[in-house]
């Protein structure tokens, strides 16, 4: 167990203390450890456990602790699995656990209001009295909270048809590292800054409240438990289902490993657990072509559930599964990783065999639905040699899942134990950007230090840009060499830029890939927006957004529809230095590093130029998104230190950060 000497927390403690009163400045041996553990092997003793009651002191306490440098993590349920809720540099805990009131249930307009540290499966019980459901139900559902699924971008079972814990926000009260007090909307105008500084593992601020999405419970539900004799079968079963239209409520796996340790009955290499929710007039057809999927692909075992109890039943298999195979040792790994779903039989047969090369007790459980594995590995303390043996076949994993194009994170995030690991996913440009981020919203390094970013690894892996980005770069080079910003434009049908040094993307209009197994379609930014429609339409596939006037990348880059950050899983970008960058996959999770989606969404170009953007489609047709118009707007003071961090020089869309957006003020 280690601890950070410092006396930085005593230059503050008289402060501290005259804001929350003495009982609740904690300093005892006994506070300090029952707070120096999280979910994960990481082990570090702060210097102090502060016990937050009143929420409303929040912001000046975190002020007082950037003042006098003190480092501050948040910790709650401290459930997360990387170590993320340990004070590695020492400074103080700061306990959240008093702050899980739920302050509103909005039933008429589909919300709740709720403190940081409510508990996900209290809020489920509230709602479910009123006959309404939030959507993400993380397996620890009933002891993680609000906050902390936030943080770490926790799904569930239900992502594949709601979305994880970031697409069911609508808006937030945020605390920066100085204490700065902001309010941010899913559908506010600029840069999607709830997403970004949402899902940053308390490394960029502190989440005060949220504001929640809720719907009503849906009046019918079906439940099967299908056992086949390879994961192959089942996972034709799994893309027979998504290319029928059927979108489940959850489409969960386990292998053959985890069946055995969950002792069941019936001899299978793999189990689905698939579940539909919705209206009780469509669901008896979708029911009966799951059956019928479940038998064309061999399926050996077919229960149904027939009422809520029974389903229940069923269930517990699943929620089971991660209890059994810990059973096996005296505690548990539980990693966390996602694929494309094409790629998701060949990381399984991988990752069985490292299981093996090594001889661990470990099983996979996963979302068949969205790509994302759980591996699991039992595990005895006392044996060094089994640690020493899992800690080689965890770096295999990671290297194995990113040999074929995933993320190392996809619900639990990164945190210190798989901070190394980020140096396998980035290349060196794109690590850059995190840092720079990091930097321009926590210059003194307080929140949740040493969390996220690779300390001493160096990446190797490049990013090569596409033969047609290298006169972008070359001309992005040249305009700080010279200092003449660049005014971007694609097909102008927004900002309607007549003047000044303009830099067009309107040849960068090609679709570059559709993936009709995977349900992605790769497109430069300046494929016209009625183009891609007609286009996708011959594939019969759809992206949920109206087929509005200008192109894909002059849509995300407005976000005049903020629906469709959800749908963009990848981007590629030539930063305000030249640099090129590649961000995400074809995998519909990923919550390791910064969310450089979220940061290009609503940025209007003036963080970095968009070539290419990787968004998930749907092979049915779905109720389009809302179209939000276009305003002239001021950045906010977060923007403008994004923008000097990320541009320092203002080359990019320079007339953004001048006082206006009207590109005749550009000198």
């Amino acid at each position: 167990m280690a601890m950070i000497k410092s006396d930085k927390f005593n230059t503050a403690k008289k402060e501290v203390i005259k804001l929350l009163g003495k009982e609740n400045v904690l300093t005892n041996k006994t506070a300090l450890l029952l707070n120096c553990f999280d979910g994960s092997p990481v082990k570090s003793l702060p210097e102090a456990v502060l016990e937050i009651k009143d929420i409303s002191k929040l912001p000046a306490l975190i002020a007082v602790l950037n003042k006098h440098k003190v480092p501050f993590v948040p910790r709650a349920a401290a459930t997360n699995h990387d170590g993320g809720a340990v004070a590695i540099k020492g400074g103080a805990i700061l306990n959240l656990n008093h702050l899980d009131a739920v302050e509103d249930i909005n039933i008429k307009e589909g919300y709740t209001l709720v403190q940081c540290s409510t508990v996900n499966g209290n809020l489920q019980k509230m709602l479910d009295k009123e006959g309404f459901f939030y959507a993400p139900d993380p397996a620890s559902r009933e002891f993680s909270t609000i906050g902390g699924n936030c943080a770490l971008g926790a799904g569930g079972p239900k992502t594949l048809k709601y979305g994880a814990t970031l697409a069911n926000v609508l808006g937030t009260e945020f605390i920066l590292p100085d204490g700065t007090e902001i309010a941010l909307s899913k559908n506010s105008q600029g840069p999607d800054l709830l997403s970004l500084l949402l899902r940053s593992e308390g490394t960029l601020g502190l989440i005060k409240k949220l504001r929640l999405k809720i719907l009503p419970k849906p009046s019918f539900k079906r439940t099967f438990l299908a056992y086949f004799p390879s994961l192959t079968d089942a996972m034709l079963c799994v893309k027979e289902i998504i290319a029928a239209g059927i979108i489940p409520s959850a489409l969960e796996a386990l292998d053959h490993a985890t069946l055995k340790a969950s002792e069941s009955p019936v001899e299978a290499q793999a189990l689905l657990i698939i579940e539909l929710d919705g209206k009780r007039t469509e669901l008896p057809k979708h029911a009966k072509q799951i059956e019928s999927f479940c038998k064309i692909n061999k399926a050996v075992k077919l229960e149904a559930a027939q009422n809520e109890a029974k389903r229940r039943a069923l269930w517990q298999t699943r929620l089971s599964a991660a209890a059994a195979l810990a059973s096996l040792g005296s505690g548990i790994f539980s990693l966390d990783c996602a694929v494309s779903r094409a790629n998701l039989p060949k990381a399984i047969e991988q990752i069985s065999a490292i299981f093996g090369k090594y001889g661990l007790r470990a099983g996979i459980v996963f979302h068949a639905g969205d790509g994302n594995l759980h591996p699991n590995i039992a595990f005895k303390e006392n044996n060094l040699y089994e640690l020493s043996n899992i800690k080689k076949a965890i770096k295999e994993i990671h290297q194995t899942i990113c040999a074929l194009g995933g993320t190392i994170s996809a619900e639990h995030g990164i945190g210190v134990e798989k901070r190394a690991a980020m140096a396998m996913m980035f290349d060196e440009n794109t690590l850059k950007i995190f840092r720079k981020i990091k930097t321009a919203l926590d210059p003194q390094n307080v929140a949740n230090p040493d969390k996220v970013l690779p300390i001493a690894s160096v990446s190797e892996k490049k990013a090569s840009p596409p033969q047609d980005i290298i006169p972008l770069i070359e001309a992005v080079k040249l305009a700080n060499a010279e200092n003449k910003p660049l005014n971007i434009v694609g097909l102008n049908t927004k900002l309607k830029l007549k003047k000044g040094n303009i830099l067009s993307l309107k040849n960068l209009n090609k679709i570059l890939d559709i993936d009709k197994t995977d349900y992605t379609i790769t497109i430069q930014p300046s494929f016209c927006m009625k183009e891609l429609e007609e286009e996708l339409k011959k594939h019969n596939l759809y992206l949920p957004v109206p087929a509005v006037k200008g192109s894909i990348g002059g849509v995300f880059s407005a976000k005049t529809i903020p629906a469709l950050k959800d749908y963009v899983t990848a981007i590629e970008a030539v930063m305000p230095d030249g640099s090129f960058i590649s961000y995400g996959g074809k995998y519909v999770k990923n919550t390791a590093g910064y969310d450089l989606i979220a940061l290009m969404c609503g940025a209007r170009g003036a963080y970095g130029i968009v070539t290419s953007l990787t968004l998930r489609l749907l092979p049915y047709k779905a109720q389009k998104s809302e179209v939000l118009p276009f305003k002239r707007r001021l950045p906010s003071d977060v923007e403008f230190k994004l923008k000097k961090a990320l541009d320092p020089n203002n080359i990019l869309n320079p007339f953004l950060f001048e006082g206006t957006e009207d590109e005749n003020k550009t000198p």
